[in-house]
């Protein structure tokens, strides 16, 4: 395997733990309505927590594009 195949391969890796992570938030985000108070305030961080690491799989997908 070549550098710009093991490239490839990563940024595909990082596209696709981003688009895991986001549908992570997704699902928490429908079931933290039907939750208690204190586990909504515990699923609403992880939510954030997801989006949060969704954009950053994101950028690294980006920034290995881009070199």
């Amino acid at each position: 395997m070549d550098h710009n195949e093991s490239t490839r391969k990563f940024e595909q890796l990082m596209m696709k733990e981003a688009d895991h992570a986001h549908v992570t938030a997704t699902e928490l985000e429908a079931l933290a309505l039907l939750l208690p108070e204190k586990s909504r305030q515990l699923a609403q961080l992880q939510v954030k927590a997801s989006h949060k690491q969704a954009k950053e799989f994101r950028e690294v997908a980006q920034k290995l594009k881009e070199s």
